[in-house]
C-alpha cells in the first residue's frame, strides 16, 4: 500500500468514524475493503477519487515547505552556499512554484 493510499484510507476512514461507523472505518485503514465484491462500491470510487486528489500531477512531486535536514545536507555540496543562503533560496524556490498546472 502506497503512502498516498494510506493518507487516502485514514481520509475516508476518519469520516466514517466521525459518523459513528467504528467497525467500517478500522476495515477501512486495515485495507479489508479492496473490491467491490466485498466491500461498497461507493467506498471504492471514493478512495480512487481521494487518491487521484492526493497524487500530484505528472512531472510533479511533493516537497515540504521547509527544507528537510537531509535537504539541506545535500545542498551543502556547493560549498558557496551558507546555511541562511540556502533557506533563502528555497524560500524563493517554493514561492515561486506555480499554484497549478498552466500557471
Amino acid at each position: 500500500m502506497s503512502d498516498i493510499e494510506k493518507r487516502a484510507r485514514e481520509l475516508l476512514a476518519s469520516e466514517y468514524e466521525a459518523d459513528g461507523c467504528m467497525q467500517l472505518a478500522r476495515m477501512i485503514r486495515s485495507g479489508a475493503v479492496t473490491d467491490p465484491v466485498f466491500g461498497s462500491v461507493k467506498i471504492m470510487r471514493a478512495m480512487r477519487a481521494i487518491t487521484a486528489a492526493l497524487t500530484p500531477p505528472e512531472g510533479y512531486v511533493l516537497v515540504p515547505v521547509e527544507p528537510t535536514e537531509a535537504m539541506l545536507q545535500e545542498i551543502h555540496l556547493v560549498k558557496s552556499f551558507t546555511g541562511e543562503a540556502m533557506h533563502r533560496r528555497y524560500a524563493a524556490m517554493i514561492a515561486a512554484r506555480p499554484e497549478m498546472l498552466g500557471d
